[in-house]
């Protein structure tokens, strides 16, 4: 059996999907040992799995972001914040993530190393480093795919015509100049690290460096590309853990005899309720369903709530998708898929991080509405729950994803496929030695 290194970005979906995976490998009898923020450390020992905590300024409370980097508030959504948290978040942790993980491998024997699309602490080593000489990397996409391609853009669905493909070329060129400040700072990071430039743009190298990249979604909710590397494979959304829950006392009001309307925005974009949760339950007030708003943070909320609704922190979507007609979100990639894996049409409004990305994939399927921002009204939200609650089309094509979904097997699959890694690592092994000898 092998060692696995889990090693990981410190937020909450990066963490989950990673440690689903982990406690999956266990199972199988692969020993794991999971390498992310102190933060984390009480959920990850929960499942007996070892714990090593980053060191130094990766080691981040991601319920402390405001006053970690107040500076990231006076940055306008979309490039101005992108870029910051590029060089900032992801970008200057490179350093003590490439200390910890080369310490962990001279003091442990890792047979393959698991990392969430945004650890970039492997850069370096991908970088410099023999696949014969290290153990094999792989990666995975918890976001919408950044990669590009002649057929898609980062900004538009795919479209293969002549026209499509010069929009889609002049659109990717758009995306690196707006970022190529940050392209600059990941090669100043890595050059003081001791590494060479990346060979081309960030985003693409994070799909390309690793052994392998396993994208945590069906291909049916990813824009196609002709030109994918081989390296990259879908498997499927993890599935939602089982979990142990007391029921609230209005939990049988959720009898399907009002359709129910699930609102959230995440566990991070959270701070501000009057973006999107507020605007939801003051456009449903009048309307005949039970909306159900999770709001993954403590503590009280001041906000308004109507006889229809319900206001908690924290509900396990295990326990409540199954009763959900229709989820209202800021563009959780974790939260979108696990919707639409339920069969729950999607009305979607973000546009921070890769939430514009998510919006634009659920628009593309056809498997919800997009707001197009992150402030609407309480009438855009009302409109777009009555359209996925009515509209035959939105409940045909998610229908049709759900099916891609339910094709995966994504914790077996990822088994099957380090299981492979380690078959060809042995062979390879053999080979170099013979060539050495």
């Amino acid at each position: 059996m092998a060692h696995i290194l889990i090693a990981v970005t410190p937020a909450p979906g990066h963490v989950n999907p990673l440690l689903t995976i982990a406690r999956h490998m266990q199972a199988c009898g692969h020993q794991v040992t999971f390498n992310t923020a102190e933060v984390f450390r009480t959920e990850v020992e929960r499942t007996g799995i070892e714990f090593i905590p980053f060191e130094g300024k990766c080691n981040l409370d991601f319920r402390q972001m405001d006053e970690i980097f107040p500076e990231r508030n006076h940055c306008a959504p979309g490039p101005e914040q992108l870029n910051f948290d590029m060089k900032h978040i992801f970008a200057d942790a490179i350093p003590d993530q490439h200390r910890g993980l080369q310490r962990i491998l001279r003091e442990r024997e890792i047979d393959v190393i698991f990392t969430d699309l945004l650890f970039c602490g492997a850069l370096p080593m991908l970088l410099t480093t023999a696949k014969e000489e290290r153990p094999p990397v792989v990666s995975f996409g918890i976001c919408p795919m950044f990669l590009s391609s002649v057929d898609t853009s980062p900004f538009s669905p795919p479209d293969l015509s002549p026209a499509g493909r010069e929009r889609n070329r002049l659109e990717t060129m758009q995306l690196e100049a707006m970022l190529g400040s940050a392209n600059d700072h990941f090669d100043a990071v890595l050059e003081g690290c001791g590494a060479p430039t990346l060979p081309r743009f960030f985003f693409d190298c994070l799909y390309t460096l690793p052994d392998l990249f396993l994208q945590l979604t069906a291909e049916e909710f990813e824009f196609p590309r002709s030109d994918m590397p081989d390296t990259v494979r879908f498997v499927g959304p993890m599935p939602l853990p089982a979990s142990r829950f007391d029921p609230p006392d209005w939990w049988a009001e959720l009898d399907g005899s009002k359709p129910v309307v699930l609102v959230t925005q995440g566990t991070i974009a959270n701070s501000d309720l009057s973006e999107l949760i507020e605007p939801t339950l003051l456009g449903l007030a009048e309307e005949d369903v039970m909306v159900v708003a999770a709001t993954g943070k403590t503590g009280g909320v001041s906000i308004s709530v109507p006889g229809n609704a319900k206001v908690v922190q924290f509900i396990p979507f295990d326990k409540l998708l199954p009763k959900v007609r229709v989820l209202v979100s800021n563009g959780g990639y974790g939260g979108v898929n696990s919707a639409l894996a339920a069969g729950i049409p999607v009305v979607v409004g973000g546009e921070t991080e890769d939430k514009p990305m998510v919006a634009a994939r659920v628009a593309w399927s056809g498997t919800g509405v997009n707001l197009g921002t992150s402030r609407p009204t309480p009438e855009q939200v009302r409109n777009a729950v009555r359209t996925a609650l009515s509209s035959k089309s939105i409940q045909q094509n998610v229908r049709r994803i759900q099916e891609g979904f339910a094709g995966c097997d994504a914790l077996n699959e990822i088994v099957g496929l380090v299981d492979s890694l380690m078959r060809n690592r042995f062979e390879t092994s053999l080979a170099y030695s013979s060539a050495a000898d």
